[in-house]
């Protein structure tokens, strides 16, 4: 049997070690399987793209090595329960902190989730049952928590909304958020969820649902939206993998018909951070979260080193956000990696509390 060469993997700054040329994170371009590539700590002095040096960020950066490659038994690094953040929130005057971009589903729906992480992506570091993810959370100083979800076919919101409803019941800390998807039935149950279930706010993933937000179905959702001054957390962007509705024209086009709708921006847009910090500049209604970013792993990183005078000075519109459970690390890297930052202790202190209580409507620590 004649073996055919396999391409050298190719290092960037990222910190992904990426397989054949112009296969990204997350692609599956070529094969039907998972893509040819591993997380690899940082290498001093290692080729970037086009042999182009990137400007670090100051400050301290937290040690992130991600070794490990999709489709095969990995252990992500455990939470030990020390929490060593809490000195630093203390310091700035707060006992906890918000956490504007966590998700949760009824178990099934985790199931499914979590093995597609697996094939595809990187191992979930809190994969366990609610209660328990519910400790971790509480141990690691989250006071507020969305309950964030999103639907990828028709007939599916309406029924996590309802679950989520009743897990907010019992869980008091949760912000009740619901979502919506493409479809006859989405201005009647988004009607329910303001006016009857008191939501905090929605979430879609244009990605996972691969519609168009700013397209004719859902305008009248997104009219319910803007006149109940509720914010929309909005995957866009091109990580962990891009798609024809994450691209900045759609968001665009969405604020061009709305423009008095509240937006959040997950992942601060994904590497597209000029263009959606550009975006929160020109419109207030414009807010970013920070799930993923600044923690040294190349879904969302590196955050350009020149961009952080715009972070302090947009930093009344930053939301902390983690992604829990699904996130390759431990909760505390994720805070500990924004307190690292050369930012204000006033800039900190509206990232990880301020602006999610204004934005979510949470009361005063």
């Amino acid at each position: 049997m004649v073996r055919t060469a396999r391409p050298l993997p190719r290092f960037d700054p990222c910190g992904w070690v990426h397989g054949p040329a112009g296969t990204a994170p997350g692609s599956t371009a070529g094969s039907a399987a998972a893509p040819q590539f591993r997380a690899a700590p940082r290498r001093a002095g290692a080729p970037g793209r086009a042999e182009r040096p990137r400007p670090a960020l100051t400050g301290r950066r937290r040690p992130a090595d991600f070794g490990w490659l999709p489709g095969r038994p990995a252990r992500p690094p455990r939470d030990d329960g020390g929490a060593p953040h809490l000195p630093a929130l203390r310091a700035l005057g707060l006992d906890g902190y918000i956490d504007a971009h966590t998700h949760w589903f009824p178990d099934n729906v985790n199931a499914k989730i979590w093995a597609y992480f697996d094939r595809h992506y990187w191992p979930v570091t809190y994969r366990e049952p609610a209660q328990r993810r519910l400790d971790w959370l509480r141990r690691n100083g989250a006071r507020r928590f969305t309950t964030l979800s999103y639907a990828h076919r028709p007939g599916m919101a309406e029924w996590l909304n309802g679950w989520t409803m009743e897990f907010c019941g019992r869980v008091p800390e949760a912000i009740p958020c619901a979502t919506f998807y493409p479809e006859p039935a989405a201005e009647a149950y988004v009607r329910r969820a303001i006016e009857q279930d008191g939501v905090r706010g929605f979430k879609i993933h244009t990605r996972v649902g691969a519609f168009d937000p700013s397209g004719a179905a859902l305008q009248g959702v997104f009219e319910q939206c803007a006149s109940a001054r509720l914010p929309v957390v909005l995957h866009v962007g091109d990580a962990p993998d891009a798609g024809p509705f994450t691209v900045p024209e759609v968001v665009d086009r969405l604020l061009a018909r709305h423009p008095d709708l509240r937006l959040v921006i997950a992942h601060m847009g994904a590497r597209q951070f000029r263009h959606y910090l550009s975006l929160a500049e020109r419109h207030p209604g414009v807010a970013l979260d920070t799930t993923m970013v600044f923690v040294g792993f190349g879904a969302c990183d590196p955050f350009p080193a020149r961009l952080l005078p715009r972070l302090e000075a947009l930093s009344d519109r930053i939301l902390f956000g983690s992604d829990f459970p699904t996130i390759p690390y431990p909760l505390s890297h994720a805070v500990l990696s924004l307190l690292d930052l050369p930012l204000s202790g006033a800039a900190k202190r509206r990232m990880l509390w301020d602006n999610a209580a204004r934005w979510f409507g949470i009361s005063a620590p």
